[in-house]
C-alpha cells in the first residue's frame, strides 16, 4: 500500500505522487478493509469483556475501538483539514498520549453502541471526503497512517483475545498457500554494516524509522522460516524447556526466572 502514498515530508522533497489520480479510491478502500477487521475482532463479546481486566499489557477494547475512531477523526479530518470533531470530549477519552494506560477503566465511556455509532460516523466522513475529490498528498499520508494505525491495532484485539482467553473472532479463512510448508535450516548472515531505518526518498515513514543509519552486525545465523505449531509441539514433548544445551544463555535465564515448562498457550 504505501507504495503509492508519501509523508509529507518526502512529498515536498521529492514529489512523489503528485498525480495519483487513484489514490482516494485506494484509500477508501483500505479504510473500510481495515474497519471490518476492527468490528470482527471486537463482536461476539459481552460488555463485562469488551472491559476486560485492569492488566499492563492490554487496553479495555471498548475504550480501544473509540480510540482508533478518534485517532482516525484527529489526523485525518482534523489535522489533514481543520474539521471539528464529532465528539466534544472525544480528546479526554481517547487521546492515548493524554490518557494515561491504567486510568483506561475508569472513564465515562460511551457504550459499545455509542462507541460504534462514534466510528462508523468517523469513517462515512473520511470516506465521503476522499470520494469527494482527490485528496492532497498531505492529506494522503495522513489518511495513509490512520490506517496502518489501525492494523495494528486490530493485532493488539487479537493478542488481548488470546491473553484473556476469549473466544477465538470469526475471522474470514484465508486459503492456505500451495506448496510451502517449513524451510529447513538456518540462514547464515556473514555480518558487516548494514543500513537500518528509513530513507527521506519512501514513500511513507513512520516517525520511529527515521532516519537510516549504519549498524555494524556480527555474524549470525536464523532460521529460514518461522517455527510451526507441529515442530514447536514436537521440541516441548521432546524435553526441550529441560534441556540446556537447546537454549541461548539469555534465553535460559529466562526460564529459570520464570520456571517455564512450556508455552502459555
Amino acid at each position: 500500500m504505501a507504495s503509492v502514498l508519501g509523508s509529507p515530508q518526502s512529498v515536498a522533497q521529492h514529489g512523489s505522487g503528485q498525480n495519483d489520480d487513484g489514490a482516494a479510491a485506494r484509500l477508501i478502500a483500505w479504510h473500510r478493509d481495515a474497519r471490518a477487521r476492527t468490528l470482527a475482532l471486537a463482536a461476539g463479546l459481552s460488555d463485562e469483556q469488551l472491559m476486560g481486566p485492569r492488566l499492563a499489557i492490554v487496553n479495555p477494547l471498548r475504550w480501544e475501538v473509540g480510540h482508533v475512531g478518534w485517532f482516525q477523526e484527529y489526523w485525518a479530518l482534523g489535522h489533514a483539514r481543520d474539521e471539528a470533531p464529532l465528539r466534544g470530549d472525544g480528546d479526554r477519552l481517547y487521546d492515548s498520549a493524554r490518557v494515561a494506560h491504567d486510568t483506561r477503566w475508569d472513564l465515562p465511556l460511551p457504550s459499545m453502541a455509542e462507541t460504534l455509532g462514534y466510528v462508523d460516523a468517523v469513517l462515512a466522513r473520511a470516506v465521503e471526503r476522499l470520494a469527494a475529490r482527490e485528496p492532497s498528498p498531505a492529506e494522503r499520508y495522513f489518511h495513509l497512517l490512520t490506517v496502518f494505525h489501525e492494523d495494528m491495532h486490530d493485532e493488539a484485539f487479537t493478542y488481548t483475545r488470546q491473553t484473556l482467553a476469549y473466544p477465538p473472532p470469526r475471522l474470514p479463512a484465508l486459503a492456505p498457500p500451495p506448496g510451502g510448508g517449513a524451510l529447513a535450516g538456518d540462514a547464515r548472515i556473514p555480518g558487516g554494516t548494514f543500513l537500518f531505518g528509513a530513507s527521506p526518498d519512501l514513500p511513507f515513514v513512520f516517525d520511529n524509522e527515521k532516519w537510516g543509519h549504519p549498524v555494524a552486525l556480527e555474524p549470525f545465523a536464523i532460521a529460514r522460516a518461522p517455527v510451526t505449531n507441529t515442530a514447536f509441539a514436537a521440541f516441548v514433548e521432546d524435553g526441550g524447556y529441560r534441556r540446556r544445551e537447546l537454549w541461548s544463555e539469555a534465553g535460559w535465564t529466562w526460564r529459570d526466572g520464570v520456571q517455564a515448562g512450556h508455552p502459555i498457550y
